[in-house]
């Protein structure tokens, strides 16, 4: 009988090095490079300008983590690498990534431990930390992957029948323009801050769709546009306070039409609120952030919007680890 083995916990302190190394493959274009098909360990260390010892060892690396597949002495992409990290790809997300990237090295993460002991729940500290916000190429890195998850809800939640969609802090307008792709009727406004607006609509302007419109606004502080039958707030709630997000689906129930929708989306946990792992992760560092609450379960959105008045709610993870949650402000009101 083998002696137990810390192996677990070496794991876990080397996931900085699992992460370094896929931050490595993208910043060397490695899946650019094999996108046509496999390519032998020596072309591959010389196209990267790397001594063949420290390729061979880089590569199997990424092999052992399921990025690349050998090909008898070379290596081929392996299937999400191939989707989503060869650069031109409509796919692309190394972009997206290298937030993370700067994330691992940020001052937030550096005090995460401070942090969990100074924050309390419902009590900021102090302004929201901006510092791992989206910058450059990372912002249309995001929009590309909020394309994805947004043709994802699209064939998860059918919005045929409704005809214009409230996108509530839609920022680059990327989950509209997909579910517009995909419900030709449908028409959307998507309200943002006016400091993102402008990225906004270069993103709509590019789409071709003139059926989303672009508006400035505060969604939390200021009246809802007018005049539509679905309501999205997607990847907006985890950081307000529960009063704030209390009043806010209230006020969506108000401004809803007998039959209308409201639709949440997010990283949301489980039930029982002890994973996804992926969910928890961002409950931590919106702490580290300094927002005033965390993420919750969908069970816990479900009830609120039960709360609210809306009926017929239905929720489900549609684009793991994102989940839905969804509601009908009754068509008959007594």
């Amino acid at each position: 009988m083998s002696s137990p083995s810390p192996a677990k916990l070496i794991e876990l302190a080397t996931a900085y090095q699992r992460s370094k190394i896929l931050f490595a493959l993208i910043r060397f274009g490695v899946p650019t490079l094999l996108a046509g098909g496999p390519r032998s360990l020596g072309e591959i260390a010389s196209d990267l300008g790397v001594d063949v010892l420290a390729a061979h060892r880089f590569l199997n690396a990424c092999a052992e983590l399921g990025l690349l597949i050998r090909v008898g002495d070379g290596f081929r992409n392996a299937p999400e690498a191939q989707r989503f990290l060869v650069r031109g790809a409509p796919d692309y997300l190394g972009d997206a990534f290298h937030r993370y990237e700067r994330a691992s090295v940020s001052d937030a993460w550096a005090q995460f431990d401070r942090s969990l002991r100074a924050w309390h729940s419902g009590g900021a500290r102090g302004p929201l930390s901006t510092e791992l916000a989206p910058t450059g190429d990372e912002i249309e890195g995001h929009h590309r992957l909020s394309l994805l998850t947004g043709n994802a809800l699209g064939g998860a939640l059918d919005l045929t029948g409704h005809r214009r969609l409230l996108d509530l802090g839609g920022g680059t307008g990327a989950m509209s323009i997909a579910l517009c792709r995909r419900f030709p009727a449908l028409e959307a406004i998507v309200l943002e801050l006016p400091a993102i607006t402008a990225q906004t609509r270069a993103h709509v302007r590019d789409s071709g769709l003139d059926r989303i419109a672009v508006r400035e606004g505060d969604f939390v502080a200021e009246p809802l546009p007018e005049g539509s039958d679905v309501v999205l707030l997607a990847n907006v709630l985890s950081m307000l306070d529960r009063e704030a997000i209390r009043a806010l689906l209230v006020r969506v129930y108000e401004h809803l039409a007998p039959g209308g929708r409201i639709v949440l989306s997010g990283w949301m946990l489980d039930d029982d609120k002890s994973g996804p792992l992926l969910p928890t992760l961002l409950s931590l560092e919106d702490i580290t952030l300094g927002a005033p609450d965390v993420e919750r379960s969908a069970e816990q959105y479900a009830g609120w919007l039960a709360r609210a008045g809306f009926v017929d709610i239905e929720r489900a993870m549609y684009f793991e680890p994102t989940s839905y949650v969804s509601g009908l402000k009754p068509a008959q009101m007594s």
